[in-house]
């Protein structure tokens, strides 16, 4: 009998972990969809991203910026400056701050 119970008992919790990597994937997807982020063709010319990135900064943008090596954008608001070429980037309806230089965006889009 109580074989059978922790049997049954992980598979209850395989159950679990699916039901909440599904949850997750669909939200991600979702997020995806709401922002509608795609994945940029290239990589923004540096004056460009510099540019666009002041823009943001001084306009109070919400932007998607899209790093070297990663795969999934972060979108939010840069909310300080902190020298010639990094900013702190804030998420969006978040707690997650990131500072941010200009070697490693690749685009900037705004949403």
């Amino acid at each position: 009998m109580k074989s059978q119970t922790n049997v049954r008992g992980q598979i209850k919790m395989e159950n679990r972990a699916n039901a909440l990597q599904t949850v997750t994937h669909s939200l991600i997807e979702s997020t995806k969809q709401f922002f509608a982020l795609e994945e940029p063709a290239q990589t923004m010319p540096a004056n460009q991203l510099r540019a666009f990135t002041a823009q943001a900064f001084d306009r109070h943008y919400r932007v998607a910026l899209f790093f070297e090596g990663e795969a999934t954008p972060l979108a939010g608001h840069l909310t300080r400056q902190l020298g010639d070429d990094r900013f702190l980037f804030q998420a969006y309806r978040s707690n997650l701050y990131r500072v941010v230089s200009f070697d490693q965006l690749r685009y900037i889009q705004r949403v």
